[in-house]
């Protein structure tokens, strides 16, 4: 006989919640596997588009391709996560990655630098609307007690698809012939959405969604189809905000800040790590024209990244949001500006650029690098989350294309010790807006 509790978020953690939890996190997962596969592919593209140092806009040409990608996102999570507000989590989640599968296999039989960044927008589309809907499906039924866990979680599968993709690329890049083996690492990041758009399809609506649309008989099964799972029923619907789903309430003067804090601390954080990301190899290929040992070195680099994640995670629901996300931009910030100090005595190769970009990553999977996606999903109501999360991600993309436009350009155009001061001065802002305007919704239940 099943126990009676109250609360979706008071039910303890089950199996389908952890279905959920990997479900949630594959569209992330696709982020962080397609933005590798350009980090590795463009060491070969640039033969193939005749892209060589010394011809007309060589680096503007590799920076547009490198934040196409993010273009696309700043409109699917803006447009789709207003959307999935208005007409529910569930109809646009289990579709948006058909947009991501069909536009990496056009990106990897592109013929030219143009097709390739339209594919790469439309990709990116799906990929960005994936963002607010997966975060909101996360919190909304996650226990209020371990939430944060689950969406550090959820945005630490980015890396993992990091990881997964070098692991792919190294037998590529040894086994199959250079004129083609960039095509073969997009064309194996449209198999993942199609297994994950099958098995979206079996999950149920967000409780929170339908109690806030006046769906109380839906919500309470849905509340169910989770409580048989952890074996106990829920008897109590959730509590949530009433109100239409305006993009113009996240200006109110009651989100106006939320708002504030939420967007520029993730754009700060967006500049800094997508730009070390997407040129990693580009910058360890300067001190070592071995491929395999680039990816090699690029893969250790995630070392710390599961350092910092293990840390987020045991003290996410402990010290709580705030704390972990002031330690982050500080320690990165402290960390590279003492590289840019030593790098204007020691010339930086691979060793010493690798444990810059190291450092910064341990320091940001203690924060920043979870939390700037955690808080948005935690802060705003159920009626604009999806709302304020595709905004932040929209905003949160901006950063990552000037990133990605500015680190190759200062990369291959002044010294090293530039790209690092360039990444202090959003490590500081990032930090600043954090510590003025930053709340703490560790153990407050989503309204």
């Amino acid at each position: 006989m099943l126990s009676v509790h109250k609360r979706i978020d008071e039910l303890p953690v089950s199996p389908f919640l952890l279905k959920i939890t990997f479900l949630s996190s594959m569209g992330i997962f696709m982020d962080g596997y397609v933005l590798s596969i350009y980090s590795i592919a463009i060491l070969y593209m640039r033969d193939y588009f005749h892209l060589f140092p010394g011809t007309p806009f060589y680096v503007y040409y590799i920076s547009f391709m490198g934040s196409s990608l993010f273009i696309g996102m700043f409109f699917g999570s803006i447009i789709l996560g207003n959307l999935s507000d208005k007409y529910g989590r569930k109809k646009i989640y289990e579709y948006d990655l058909i947009i991501t599968m069909v536009f990496l296999i056009l990106s990897g039989i592109s013929t030219n630098t143009t097709e390739f960044i339209i594919f790469e927008i439309l990709a990116g589309v799906g990929i960005g609307a994936d963002y607010p809907i997966s975060s909101s499906i996360q919190a909304e039924f996650s226990p209020k007690k371990q939430r944060g866990k689950f969406l550090v979680f959820n945005i630490f599968s980015w890396t993992i698809g990091g990881v997964v993709l070098l692991l792919v690329a190294i037998p590529v890049i040894l086994y199959i012939p250079v004129s083609i083996n960039w095509r073969i690492l997009y064309l194996t990041g449209a198999i993942i959405p199609f297994f994950v758009i099958l098995s979206r399809r079996n999950l149920p609506e967000s409780p929170f969604w339908l109690t806030g649309k006046g769906k109380h008989s839906e919500a309470l099964k849905s509340s169910n189809y989770l409580g048989k799972s952890a074996g106990v029923n829920v008897d109590e619907l959730p509590v949530v905000e009433k109100g239409d789903s305006k993009i113009s309430d996240l200006f109110s003067k009651k989100y106006l800040y939320y708002t504030i804090f939420v967007s520029v601390a993730w754009f700060s954080y967006d500049v800094s790590s997508y730009g070390v990301w997407e040129y990693t190899p580009s910058a360890f290929a300067y001190s070592n024209s071995n491929i395999i040992m680039v990816v090699l070195a690029t893969l250790l680099e995630e070392l710390p990244v599961f350092i910092g994640f293990l840390i987020c995670m045991y003290y996410v629901e402990k010290t709580g949001r705030r704390s972990l996300e002031l330690i982050g931009f500080a320690g990165a910030a402290v960390s590279l500006a003492i590289f840019a100090a030593v790098s204007n005595f020691i010339a930086l190769g691979i060793l010493l650029t690798f444990f810059s970009f190291a450092t910064m990553h341990l320091f940001h999977n203690m924060g920043p690098t979870n939390l700037t996606y955690d808080y948005p999903a935690e802060i705003f109501p159920t009626r604009i989350r999806g709302t304020a999360m595709g905004f932040a991600t929209s905003v949160s993309r901006i950063g990552a294309i000037v990133g990605t436009l500015a680190f190759p350009i200062i990369l291959f155009t002044l010294p090293f010790t530039y790209v690092l001061v360039f990444l202090v001065v959003f490590e500081i802002i990032g930090f600043s807006i954090t510590f003025k305007l930053a709340p703490e919704p560790k153990n407050k239940s989503l309204n």
